[in-house]
């Protein structure tokens, strides 16, 4: 079956277009991604914005189409941190209804499992104590596996738009500025590691941070996920770029290979979360997924 999954995160809508066989990806045909910062001033305001929803409807009008073009046999879509808060969520589910998108608002946990299932169709974890996580706009998911042993979920209000909306990621970042923020930081993972009780073998990274990262490692001037997938980021070497992008305003940022427009100043915090886990829980490498959410519902959805 050939399906259309999109994920309406809070900074960007995605779409995969995808061949499900028996429950398992078999090829990915057509994927896009649209920054539009849906969760931007949310913590403010507790409203999406006018201006982040027509950014939407305008990508989701986008996608009704490849997906006809691409002859998909299903569409669906989710719609996680921002809608899901926000007072206003009918601003946007009202008229992607009226072009033909009935988005499903999902919970935290949903996210997760539907993350897990994704990253799982993409990397082989070969019954390793696995932690997975999914640095989003305004939540982050954790997912932990261990053999014989049922699998964690948790999902926190924390995420890399609702830290751009709080502190000014704009500017070249001096290192007192980035301490006062990982102090908080520390103490919201350490409460994660405790309740989870994680103690990983391998540590995968999904969404927007972990792939620009390896993006950037790669010099990748046009994005490949096939290159992405899988691929090994040793934390000395995130800390190189981090103090290469701290040192750099946005608009400088934008002049580095592998930095997608609409990221420049979301990947200092995502990168802060980044190392502060990798910190936490003793571990050097970071495996990339380019798999992730969006996956995981072409998967579910092929099989309801």
């Amino acid at each position: 079956m050939r399906v259309a999954a999109i994920d309406i995160g809070s900074n960007a809508v995605r779409l995969i277009i995808a061949d499900i066989e028996h429950g398992v990806l078999t090829e990915i045909v057509h994927s896009d991604r649209i920054i539009t910062r849906l969760g931007s001033g949310l913590k403010n305001t507790g409203r999406i914005s006018e201006e982040s929803v027509l950014k939407t409807l305008i990508a989701l009008q986008k996608f009704i189409t490849a997906a006809s073009e691409h002859k998909s046999e299903k569409i669906t879509a989710v719609a996680t941190s921002a809608v899901r808060e926000c007072t206003n969520k009918d601003d946007l589910l009202t008229p992607a209804k009226e072009i033909g998108i009935d988005i499903s608002v999902i919970n935290g946990e949903t996210e997760a499992a539907l993350e897990l299932a994704g990253v799982q169709s993409g990397i082989e974890t070969g019954g390793q104590r696995t932690l997975i996580f999914d640095i989003g706009g305004g939540s982050t998911e954790f997912i932990y596996t261990e053999p014989n042993v049922p699998v964690k979920v948790m999902s926190i209000p924390l995420g890399v738009v609702k830290m751009a909306d709080s502190y000014n990621f704009r500017e070249p970042c001096i290192e007192e500025h980035m301490d006062r923020i990982r102090i908080p930081l520390f103490t919201i993972l350490n409460d994660v590691k405790n309740e989870m009780d994680f103690q990983p073998e391998l540590l995968i990274g999904s969404a927007g941070t972990p792939t620009t990262l390896a993006a950037i490692d790669l010099g990748m001037t046009v994005y490949d996920w096939k290159k992405i997938n899988g691929y090994p980021l040793k934390k000395s070497r995130i800390e190189q770029i981090f103090s290469r992008l701290c040192s750099l305003s946005s608009e400088e940022r934008l002049s580095i290979p592998g930095m997608e427009k609409g990221r420049e100043d979301l990947l200092i915090p995502g990168t802060l979360i980044t190392l502060e886990l990798m910190s936490m829980t003793g571990m050097d490498t970071l495996t990339v997924s380019d798999f992730g959410l969006r996956e995981g519902l072409a998967v579910a959805a092929a099989v309801s």
